[in-house]
């Protein structure tokens, strides 16, 4: 169970008047060896490849990160698209939690960490377990009311995003492996340090963050650069957002739901699939007549190119 001691925290999230409707993977979207399921909005980055967490800690300081987010093999893939950014910054909030996962399988470990990237099985030889410990202390978000179509994002690789990162959790964490009665039970590896808790038997998998920092963070509830590795996101599908006063937060950690995916990416409120494309349905005075293969934008002010292969601004 994780405690929690969020001092203030920012919603990603804009006022919708339609239908939570919540978008369906296929039947066994990871295959038959897999449990079928959707992907999590807030996926924890441990078992992530540490250049992975190192280009969106990068990208995040230039404007809002998009992704793409999509299940492979048994795992869920993200990829961070560092030729695709949206226009604004996060705000951090200070925001304490620890955590503790105990793998010991595979399977179990795909369960707990679900985004791919680092082959870890061979850790559990003779029945040995995973340890995973993590420290939070802090999150960017969106600020409130962020509403995130697609037309928002620029770049070259804007037609493969699926997601932007709405919140980006911070802290530090530390990976072991062993026999369950040496690395389950007792204080946290990443806080505590292999060399405080002595353990015989213990190989480190990985480490990443200053535990010293990451409680002077806690403490002064400031981003500290030795506490600020990205161990979790949550990720907002490019549609339709909601507001968070018509759903009741999640009881686990008090969160509201981040959004809610229009199907076909269209603004909320200011357009309507007409079967071919997003079209608006705001009147407008004096509204520009746009050439072939462009779209006027929800203002009514420019005309913008449609992208024939994408449902979200598919050309008529």
């Amino acid at each position: 169970m994780r405690s929690l001691a969020l001092t203030s925290i920012l919603f990603a999230c804009a006022c919708s008047s339609g239908p939570f409707d919540r978008p369906k993977l296929p039947d066994n979207p990871l295959g038959d060896e897999c449990k079928a399921g959707e992907p999590p909005r807030e996926p924890d980055l441990m078992r992530w490849r540490p250049d992975g967490r190192a280009q969106l800690s990068l990208v995040r300081q230039h404007g809002i990160v998009a992704v793409r987010y999509e299940p492979k093999g048994c795992d869920f893939d993200l990829e961070v698209l560092p030729n695709c950014s949206g226009k604004g910054t996060y705000a951090f909030s200070p925001y304490s939690s620890d955590d503790t996962k105990n793998s010991h399988s595979e399977t179990e470990l795909k369960a707990n960490l679900p985004i791919g990237g680092v082959e870890l099985g061979g850790y559990f030889k003779d029945g040995h377990v995973l340890r995973t410990d993590v420290q939070l202390a802090g999150i960017l978000a969106l600020p409130p009311g962020e509403l995130y179509p697609r037309d928002r994002l620029e770049g070259t690789d804007c037609d493969r995003a699926t997601h932007v990162v709405a919140r980006i959790y911070l802290g530090g964490f530390s990976m072991v492996a062993g026999a369950a009665k040496t690395v389950e039970g007792g204080a946290s590896f990443f806080s505590a340090g292999l060399r405080a808790r002595d353990d015989a038997g213990v190989e480190r998998v990985t480490s990443e963050g200053v535990a010293s920092a990451c409680e002077r963070a806690r403490n002064e509830g400031t981003e500290l650069p030795t506490c600020n590795v990205p161990l979790r996101v949550g990720l907002l599908p490019l549609g339709t957002a909601i507001d968070p006063q018509d759903y009741l937060p999640d009881p686990k950690d008090g969160l509201p739901p981040l959004a809610v995916a229009d199907k076909h990416g269209c603004i909320d409120k200011a357009q309507l699939w007409d079967g071919t494309r997003c079209v608006n349905i705001q009147s407008h005075e004096h509204e520009k007549e746009c050439p072939e293969h462009f779209y006027l934008d929800a203002a009514g002010k420019e005309c913008k190119a449609c992208i024939p292969h994408l449902l979200a601004r598919g050309c008529p």
